[in-house]
């Protein structure tokens, strides 16, 4: 990377020392790349545990409590995008702003980023909650439920929300003194317990007959309690930090608020881009029920992939913050290169798989409920699979990010939002429920993918040839030989197709072929060097934590 661009995009870096950056506790910050991927390894671990869970819970919450509480809870925890929304992007700018000053020794910088954020959230609670009570009392009188029930269910659900719509804004300022101080596996570890320990509070209640209230409200207090309990222990007594707060002005909100609407833009074209394809559905075809139901099946494989590469980039910003702080343009390329690498061959890994074997997973899952249009629910999946393309340069926009460098990016969003609507709608005229899903790869092709990775590039100074050879590769080799093994079972072996009534019989062939394709895509990627000394990396991490507990 070059020195233009690294100051370019920060405060000019101070020289670069061999000796630890001391932090404002004045204990010496451990090494921030291996703490990247320690933090990162855990969010990789609780994607799948998450998803998996998400999927078992709806058929156990419908087939406890029946249609009209069901759809109530989701209907009344659906509306958590006022949270969403009403963050306004802050959360990330103050990831950035909080991680540069600590790394810094900005104590007063710190103390001032944090006193901005709780006074800022402590407003946003406050009109969610309005937000919310609005609705509860102003709009859902008029909604469609079948009975009280359902209305004091969701009324009882939306006041839950508002008097637990502090503790997010408390979450977010503790997990960026975290991320600030590279502790960043705290939150991800007790977030991959807390997965498992909802999932058996809703088992359980379910055994035992309690509502479905109550069941919620355990899972909410649970939650509450592992997420910031241990978090807010590990500031006080490993990192010896006691936040201060401290009077701010005008200038220390405007520092925060230009990056935070940039990110805003992000976020609200993410809104716009989900909701829109369901809103284009509803108004131009006549069976829109039955185009929304195709829709979910052949979306939900693209949405699961985009949710686990979003994640496993999600440290990269605060990280690249902090490296930028202190001027170590050799690990900022590291991050550029190598955790591109890795973030690239996770993302390979599980899209070629989903669009190799996308014909078997349907088949599974949804076979039953799409008699002979199995076929035609492939074709559109491997189309929507192709939006996730814009996910091989997530890491080098959360680099971007973490540099300030965030306004053509999100402009380019906003406008790939906007337009995706006029388009999907005219090519869902005339070509049903493949029209949007066209609508949406084509614009996010351009706006997500060609202009954040041409900016990103540029702004990060990536040689084209070294990303190849350093990024590219070693994934490329793990994908051809993915494809040539699957080939090679399906060919002489056994098909990934399912057969016959018997679940396990039907499962066997599916599991068989992900777990070849898997180890082949593994085999190829350690024959190049540089994948060869990424899981060196991790198994050494993974013994020494082992050893260690």
């Amino acid at each position: 990377m070059s020195t233009t661009t690294l100051n370019s995009a920060t405060e000019p870096p101070p020289p670069i020392s061999d000796s630890p950056t001391p932090g404002i506790s004045g204990r010496s910050l451990p090494p921030i790349l291996g703490r990247l991927l320690s933090g990162t390894f855990w969010l990789a671990l609780r994607t799948p545990l998450q998803a998996v869970t998400g999927f078992w819970s709806v058929p156990l919450i419908i087939g406890a409590f029946g249609d009209g509480p069901s759809g109530a809870y989701r209907f009344a925890w659906g509306l958590g995008f006022f949270q969403f929304l009403l963050e306004f992007g802050m959360s990330s700018a103050l990831q950035r702003e909080i991680s540069e000053r600590w790394t810094r020794g900005d104590r007063d910088g710190v103390d001032r980023a944090i006193t901005c954020g709780a006074l800022f959230y402590a407003v946003i609670a406050l009109v969610q909650a309005v937000v919310l009570m609005a609705v509860a009392y102003g709009a859902i009188p008029h909604a469609r439920f079948s009975g009280p029930d359902e209305y004091r269910l969701i009324v009882q659900l939306l006041w839950l929300q508002a008097l637990t719509a502090p503790f997010y804004g408390i979450s977010v300022v503790v997990s960026c003194i975290l991320q600030a101080a590279r502790r960043y596996e705290v939150m991800p570890r007790f977030e991959l317990l807390i997965v498992a320990i909802r999932f058996v509070a809703l088992l359980g209640g379910v055994a035992i007959g309690a509502g479905l209230l109550t069941i919620v409200i355990t899972q909410t207090v649970l939650t509450i309690g592992l997420s910031l309990g241990p978090a807010v222990w590990v500031i006080g007594r490993e990192l010896d930090y006691r936040p201060r707060f401290v009077r701010v002005g005008f200038d220390d909100f405007r520092n925060l608020v230009q990056f935070s609407v940039y990110m805003f833009l992000v976020q609200l074209s993410v809104v716009l881009a989900d909701k829109i394809d369901t809103t284009v559905l509803g108004f131009a075809l006549d069976d829109a029920a039955k185009a929304e139901t195709v829709y979910w099946a052949v979306s939900s494989p693209f949405l699961q992939l985009r949710q686990m590469g979003w994640t496993l980039a999600y440290f990269v910003m605060p990280a690249v913050a902090s490296l930028a702080a202190v001027g170590d343009r050799e690990g900022l390329e590291r991050v550029t290169y190598d955790g591109a690498r890795m973030h690239s061959a996770a993302v390979l890994l599980v899209g070629l798989l989903a669009f190799v074997y996308a014909g078997p997973f349907l088949e599974l899952w949804v076979g039953g409920r799409f008699p002979g249009q199995v076929p035609e629910l492939v074709r559109l999946m491997r189309l929507f699979l192709v939006a996730a393309l814009p996910l091989f340069v997530a890491v080098h926009v959360q680099a971007a990010t973490g540099l300030g460098r965030l306004r053509l990016i999100a402009v380019a969003a906003l406008i790939g939002g906007v337009i995706n609507l006029p388009l999907s709608y005219a090519l869902t005229l005339r070509l049903g429920v493949s029209g949007v899903i066209w609508g949406t790869v084509l614009t996010t092709l351009v706006s997500n993918l060609l202009v954040p990775a041409i900016y990103s590039f540029r702004v990060l100074g990536v040689r084209f040839g070294t990303y190849l050879r350093r990024t590219l590769l070693a994934p490329s080799v793990g994908a051809m030989a993915l494809l040539g093994a699957c080939w090679l079972l399906g060919a002489v072996a056994i098909s990934a197709e399912p057969r016959g009534d018997d679940l396990l019989g039907r499962l066997f062939p599916f599991a068989l072929h992900l777990g070849v394709g898997s180890l082949a895509f593994a085999a190829g990627y350690v024959l190049v060097p540089v994948g060869r000394k990424d899981v060196t990396r991790i198994l050494d991490r993974i013994r020494a934590r082992l050893a260690a507990s």
